[in-house]
């Protein structure tokens, strides 16, 4: 069930089946309902998403040229070899790689220009540019793409209850009953990421690596809707 709570005095400014240019809420944002299912803010990048398709972590993205400053109490990031969307890194976390001079602690992106990064908080220690490969952003739990195929092992934002536009914002289940697309697993079968196509479950087998993110409770055929007791963090 999808509330509408964009009323006054409301938590939540979007629907469960929103499907969102621009972000309405806070990216990564955890949301729960009184039956226990919990849902998280993305936005889908790389493809579109449809119901019962999991999510990963979007790419990494390189900072190839970078130098820090101090401006009114944060650090500002800049890497010169940039062209960034403006906003598009809000709520990913940028951080210096071990070859940097500064602290590679990832501290969350709460702005961006086309070659700046404005973070939550200071730096540690500032970095200056060694010119390759200094630093990454990393998507954390702000945006996602689909699940590869083969590696069981990868980790899981959430699975689609719905449409997400290529590069738009909307709502991925984590926790409770519901739909994962799936490799005909069966009941009882613990359930990780892989199977036929991007974005499928598979039935974990007896590797250490493998990423369980629920149980199957209602079997399905190859390709279809599996009814899966989610529990990603």
């Amino acid at each position: 069930m999808a509330y509408q709570t964009n009323q006054p005095g409301k938590l939540w400014k979007t629907l469960l089946t929103a499907n969102d240019l621009t972000a309405q809420g806070e990216p990564g944002a955890v949301r729960e309902l009184e039956d226990g299912r919990k849902f998280r803010y993305i936005k889908m990048t790389g493809s579109a998403l449809s119901i019962g398709l999991l999510v990963m972590p979007a790419t990494k993205v390189a900072c190839t040229n970078v130098t820090s400053a101090t401006v009114d109490g944060t650090t500002v990031i800049t890497d010169s070899d940039a062209a960034w969307t403006p906003n598009a890194y809000v709520g990913w976390y940028y951080a210096n790689l071990t070859a940097m001079t500064g602290s590679t602690e990832p501290i969350k992106v709460v702005g961006n220009t086309a070659t700046t990064l404005t973070l939550e908080k200071q730096l540690a220690t500032a970095c200056t540019a060694l010119g390759t490969d200094d630093g990454e952003i990393i998507a954390g739990t702000a945006a996602g793409i689909l699940t590869a195929v083969t590696d069981q092992g990868q980790p899981v934002i959430g699975v689609g209850i719905g449409t997400i536009t290529q590069n738009y914002w909307g709502w991925v289940q984590t926790r409770g009953i519901g739909a994962v697309v799936g490799d005909s697993t069966a009941e009882n079968e613990a359930v990780v990421p892989g199977g036929n196509a991007v974005g499928q479950c598979i039935a974990a087998d007896d590797d250490a690596d493998n990423n369980i993110i629920g149980v199957c409770i209602g079997t399905a055929g190859a390709n279809e809707c599996q009814t899966v007791l989610l529990n990603i963090p």
